[in-house]
């Protein structure tokens, strides 16, 4: 099987992937291009994601972040990363396709007429004022950047979709976890 990877916008349901589906990795970048300070280092990564002064580059990034995805890739995992510019454009060079060239690579995005929508989930998954402000911000160069990557396979989310159900629209069959069916199997007996 091919090695499949994918860059999906914010909110999208990247984690929720990772939650319900075998060998899907939700594989952020956060860890990797920052290093935070120890005051908040013990917050989940969505409330970290908004402290910018709390927070120094790292001069390892992006080369770490590319290394472990290869490994998840060569590991048969499917990876799940943010469709953000810089993430976006470490994936795209030379030396991490030539690394990889063996691997399915979608762009998963909103309409460009759909941002009030993820603001919400933002809201909702408690990121902070600063994070989304960031992210309207850079809304449209990212639909920009989108619509210019005609070479990679490209998916546009529709209104109240979620990842998930946007894949499987695809043709991208994803495997419930061992768990999840289980509790199907129970719930179709009641």
């Amino acid at each position: 099987m091919k090695k499949l990877l994918i860059l999906a916008y914010m909110g999208t349901g990247k984690t929720e992937l990772e939650n319900r589906y075998e060998n899907v990795v939700d594989f952020d970048f956060q860890d990797y291009k920052y290093i935070y300070d120890e005051s908040i280092r013990h917050l989940p990564l969505e409330q970290r994601k908004g402290s910018v002064n709390l927070r120094t580059e790292n001069p390892n990034y992006p080369t770490n972040f590319l290394d472990d995805a290869k490994k998840l890739l060569d590991e048969g995992k499917i990876v799940v990363s943010p469709f953000i510019d810089h993430v976006f454009k470490a994936y795209d060079s030379s030396s991490f396709k030539s690394r990889v060239n063996d691997t399915r690579i979608i762009l998963v995005c909103p309409t460009s007429d759909n941002f009030d929508e993820y603001v919400e989930r933002f809201k909702q998954r408690g990121n902070s004022a600063e994070f989304i402000g960031r992210r309207e911000k850079e809304f449209p160069s990212l639909i920009e950047l989108f619509e210019n990557a005609t070479n990679y396979e490209r998916i546009v989310m529709k209104p109240g979709q979620f990842l998930s159900q946007a894949l499987e629209e695809y043709g991208i069959n994803l495997n419930l976890k061992t768990s999840i069916l289980k509790n199907k199997v129970k719930e179709e007996r009641i």
